[in-house]
């Protein structure tokens, strides 16, 4: 089973079910059956996907904007979009997008990268990110590490057209991706190239915070006292506000690869 999002009692039927229900078969698929705890068994080919509305619910409940529910649904979506029979034809898609480790990630192509959240290899064709399992592999004949190596081609592409622009706060950068497709934001700051990219403005290695998948800001070392001490309400926000969460876990980008050196508290 796939755990898009936590688990908790949601028995009552209300308006979140009923308009997620529609939507769902709107676009061709069938909720399966809903269990006594409140999750919702949807089969996707030879997976089936086990969903939870507590996020959206929640998010719902705040703002009563359907978008919410219309987003988990396009997400789920996009698990049945047929991925490319040939390696040829998908390898100028691949990338990696980020989720939080308390997802179940069964045979999702996925690597870990602190204690709160991984990266997972995905296709993001018809501009919907569709997780790659490892039996996508074995059918384009290809390894775990070509796959890695294409995901930073690909990021590497897409970073040298994609704008890091900043705001300057007391002399001090605080830098923002510009990216279109706002659900790859998060993982550009893995491309291999971003040191050089960044390097100039912001040194290295630099620092990072990613609450959400489409929302991170950069900033240099020299200024870390300044800005972890004045954004974690911004980053505790964001991530307690979106559908789609990552961490609030300060980020450091090293030429060993990246490790959290702090984290706002949510509660």
């Amino acid at each position: 089973m796939f755990g898009l999002f936590g688990c908790k009692d949601n028995k009552k039927k209300d308006f979140v079910f009923d308009e997620f229900k529609s939507q769902i078969e709107s676009n061709g698929m069938k909720i399966d059956s809903v269990d006594e705890t409140g999750l919702i068994y949807i089969s996707q080919g030879e997976m089936t996907l086990k969903v939870s509305l507590d996020n959206v619910r929640r998010n719902y409940d705040r703002d009563k904007d359907k978008s919410h529910i219309s987003d988990l649904v396009q997400t789920l979506v996009s698990y049945s979009i047929e991925l490319p029979k040939n390696w040829e034809d998908a390898k100028d898609e691949i990338y990696i997008s980020l989720f939080p480790n308390d997802h179940d990630f069964q045979e999702f192509l996925h690597a870990k990268v602190t204690d709160e959240f991984s990266k997972v290899y995905v296709y993001s064709g018809q501009d919907k990110l569709t997780w790659i399992t490892k039996d996508d592999l074995k059918k384009w004949n290809i390894t775990e590490t070509e796959i890695d190596i294409q995901a930073n081609n690909n990021a590497d592409k897409l970073l040298k057209t994609t704008p890091i622009t900043f705001d300057t706060i007391e002399n001090r950068k605080l830098g923002l991706i510009e990216v279109e497709h706002t659900t790859l934001k998060g993982a550009l700051l893995f491309a291999p190239t971003m040191k050089e990219k960044i390097k100039t403005d912001f040194g290295f290695p630099f620092y990072a915070v990613i609450p959400v998948r489409d929302f991170c800001y950069i900033f240099s070392e020299k200024d870390f006292e300044f800005f972890s001490g004045r954004i974690g309400k911004v980053v505790v926000d964001e991530y307690k506000q979106s559908g789609y969460p990552i961490t609030t876990e300060i980020l450091k980008f090293t030429d060993n690869g990246v490790e959290a050196v702090g984290k706002y508290p949510v509660e």
